[in-house]
């Protein structure tokens, strides 16, 4: 029996490590989940919207209504559901996760890629809801 695996069938990664604000493209997917870990300060990331893989134009992003916040990473405890207004910053937990997700369809017309910066937190890139298949080896970067 053959194995299913996730990656690229259910998704593609990426990451974005503190200020290195790495741009991935959406056009492959309909939803990104983006997990903050590694924060050494509470501050927040700010999610931008961008109009080309580099330079071109890029703007405050604000649709995030919902994150989940893990205390400790080192000793995980359940999640946490935070509401807040639409807003295109998140908080981060000092040595804790953060998590949330943004739907393509949010994004201005023409802007077909988000980018986050964070002071001391890595971002990972959960982009899923493929649009197309893929084995591993065959997905496009998710930094296009």
């Amino acid at each position: 029996m053959s194995q299913m695996l996730g990656l690229g069938r259910l998704f593609n990664l990426g990451v974005s490590v503190t200020t290195a604000k790495n741009r991935f493209n959406m056009r492959d997917c309909d939803q990104v989940g983006i997990l903050m870990v590694g924060a050494t300060a509470v501050s927040n990331l700010i999610l931008n919207e961008c109009n080309a893989a580099t330079g071109g134009t890029e703007q405050a992003l604000a649709v995030v209504t919902t994150y989940w916040t893990q205390a400790a990473a080192s000793a995980p405890t359940a999640w946490t559901k935070v509401p807040q207004g639409a807003a295109s910053t998140v908080p981060s937990i000092n040595g804790g996760l953060t998590y949330f997700e943004v739907s393509g369809v949010s994004m201005s017309d023409g802007f077909t890629y988000l980018d986050v910066t964070h002071a001391t937190a890595t971002m990972i890139f959960v982009l899923h809801s493929l649009d197309v298949k893929r084995a591993p080896e065959n997905l496009r970067s998710a930094v296009l």
